[in-house]
């Protein structure tokens, strides 16, 4: 995923299923491996806490203008 910026993200957490669109990508200088943090907003919603264990379902790049459009699913 060199030269994107965002990706729409799919995660699993007890049981449900969370979409999160546009979250931004953080880059790692050495390496091509990209990561990214959950949104508080999806983090408080959703109960999510430091060391819980989440499921990545899917990452897909994303061209998006402007902010970050975190959307939550029940």
């Amino acid at each position: 995923m060199r030269g994107v910026f965002f990706a729409d993200v799919v995660i699993k957490h007890e049981g449900r299923v969370i979409s999160i669109n546009g979250v931004r990508l953080l880059r790692n200088r050495r390496a091509t491996s990209r990561q990214f943090t959950i949104p508080r907003e999806i983090r408080e919603a959703y109960g999510i806490k430091p060391l819980d264990e989440i499921e990545i379902i899917s990452v897909e790049p994303v061209e998006i203008t402007g902010r970050r459009n975190a959307v939550l699913n029940p």
